[in-house]
């Protein structure tokens, strides 16, 4: 019988395939409060997947979930403004790779050199409000 995976005994295998894994985090970055592990329930009302874990600040609120069976974080912590900017400049960027104008790894390369920054660090949940700013910018100049 196998353990129940949980992100206190996450899969070996999931750890494994994630590149880049940020630390996970222990203090919000908004207001230096402790961050603790939550679930979708908890914060949405439901779970949304499989995998409903989270990092959540118990103070502000700010939150970032987790790669599936692992207790990694799929980015930092968001405020509500820096979820709605991380969903606002996605958008333009996917239409740009899904256009067939660029696979969607040659879009990420693409961003990475217009941002100045690792194509390495070019993840949408790794980025603050400027950079959410400056990547739609970047991504509706290139479409118009």
């Amino acid at each position: 019988m196998s353990e129940v995976k949980t992100p206190a005994n996450p899969s070996r295998k999931a750890m494994a395939r994630v590149k880049n894994p940020l630390p996970v985090p222990t203090e919000c970055r908004f207001c230096h409060s402790e961050v603790r592990v939550a679930t979708h329930q908890e914060v949405y009302g439901r779970d949304y997947s499989d995998w409903p874990y989270m990092y959540l600040c118990g103070n502000c609120g700010a939150c970032v979930g987790m790669h599936p069976f692992t207790n990694i974080p799929l980015g930092t912590l968001a405020d509500r403004e820096t979820r709605e900017a991380r969903k606002n400049c996605k958008k333009p960027f996917e239409a740009l790779w899904r256009s067939g104008q660029m696979s969607r790894t040659e879009a990420y390369t693409w961003l990475a050199a217009k941002l100045n920054i690792p194509v390495g660090e070019c993840h949408f949940g790794w980025f603050d409000i400027s950079q959410c700013e400056a990547a739609k910018r970047a991504c509706e100049e290139r479409s118009a």
